[in-house]
């Protein structure tokens, strides 16, 4: 998975997170099923787009997400939804890309990664992220090392994933012991989760 796509991966992660504790979770009715009345204007729009030298972002989107409005079984309903969710994700990626003149890809790396490089003959180009940024790219990065952890089940990923949690935990003024006691203290009060236990939660409301 590519560092933009990482990036906004966390950013929509979070504003989900947010928008939960904020409004709670809700499951509403999905109200699709028939055509929307936009689905006929959006797909004009699109083809007079492309005849006149291709579509926008909007338009894609409209597309996408009209056609979704039109599907009532769950699985395709689901499926434009993904597909829909897709698009504005590369339309961020495409925003995000334009603030950096088009430059291009750029990826957070471990500190000595720089030395390394020039160790290998090459001249690294990098630049460092002011405080905001970083804090984003390292969420993007936790991503990162816990898919690579989940895809490969392999443990020394897991290092991996401590070591970003170490520099996100810097990021808010805390120390590596400062996060073991924060942990140790959860842990005393709540547990762990070494015994495998499953709780079933209440279903969602509705409306």
């Amino acid at each position: 998975m590519d560092e933009s796509l990482q990036k906004v991966l966390a950013d929509v992660a979070a504003e989900s997170a947010a928008q939960n504790r904020d409004r709670g979770v809700h499951d509403f009715p999905d109200g699709s099923g028939r055509a929307s009345e936009h689905t006929g204007p959006s797909e004009r729009a699109c083809a007079d787009a492309a005849a006149s030298g291709g579509p926008a972002w909007r338009h894609i989107l409209e597309g996408k997400f009209c056609a979704g409005l039109a599907k009532s079984d769950p699985a395709r309903l689901r499926k434009e939804l993904v597909q829909t969710a897709a698009v504005a994700v590369q339309w961020i990626q495409a925003l995000d890309r334009r603030q950096t003149g088009g430059a291009g890809p750029e990826k957070l790396v471990r500190d000595r990664i720089p030395e390394i490089v020039l160790r290998s003959g090459r001249t690294p180009t990098t630049r460092i992220a002011a405080r905001e940024e970083h804090a984003t790219l390292l969420r993007a990065k936790l991503i990162e090392e816990v898919t690579e952890y989940t895809t490969d089940a392999d443990p020394d990923e897991l290092a991996d994933v401590l070591e970003v949690l170490h520099a996100l935990a810097a990021v808010h003024g805390l120390t590596p012991a400062d996060l073991e006691h924060r942990r140790a203290a959860k842990a005393a009060e709540r547990g762990g989760f070494n015994r495998g236990i499953v709780l079933r939660l209440p279903a969602p409301e509705n409306g």
